[in-house]
């Protein structure tokens, strides 16, 4: 069977997926927050947020747009756990079962992890950002947040009947995934 996708004139990609842009910036400053304080000429400090101004005025508001070394640090450090329970509540028809199971912790961490400081391992970080990325690429293929999450939920043709939200637990089925978006973007098949 072979679909042909229409995608949505309008708004770019980047507007489409702000919503998860947020969640990015919110991490960027939790990043920063960490790290050693930036100088300028004169050797002041600089802000906490003077380094997301900068991103923000490159565009970087997404996180298929980070930089993927940025990326390695991110995870290696491990991503905080209020991040993971920001994102989970952005989904409107992901159910947080599934959200969890993605991105490999039971509710229970993401209960003890209500103070700050607390962080996933990296294995839960990886995915979380696997996660993100999968459905800011669904949300510019499909036109709409829901759409995306519709599409994660529904067993797809070419995932031999699996739903694309549980494939995103390995780097291999996130592969797929992100394989399939792209034909699916430029109308082969879906």
């Amino acid at each position: 069977m072979v679909t042909t996708v229409h995608k949505p004139e309008g708004a770019p990609p980047s507007i489409r997926a702000a919503r998860f842009g947020k969640l990015l910036h919110e991490l960027e400053m939790l990043m920063d927050a960490r790290d050693e304080p930036q100088r300028d000429d004169r050797g002041r400090a600089e802000p906490a947020d003077s380094k997301i101004n900068r991103l923000s005025a490159k565009g970087l508001e997404r996180f298929a747009d980070m930089e993927p070394l940025v990326v390695h640090d991110m995870v290696t450090r491990g991503l905080p756990v209020l991040l993971a329970r920001t994102m989970m509540d952005s989904y409107e028809l992901v159910q947080k079962d599934a959200v969890l199971q993605a991105i490999g912790v039971s509710e229970r961490t993401l209960q003890r992890g209500k103070d700050a400081d607390r962080r996933l391992d990296s294995n839960a970080s990886d995915r979380l950002l696997r996660l993100a990325a999968i459905t800011e690429h669904a949300i510019d293929v499909l036109g709409s947040q829901d759409e995306a999450e519709r599409w994660l939920l529904k067993p797809a043709l070419a995932l031999d009947q699996r739903r694309p939200i549980d494939l995103l637990q390995s780097s291999e089925g996130t592969e797929l995934v992100k394989a399939l978006l792209t034909r699916m973007d430029y109308g082969v098949y879906a």
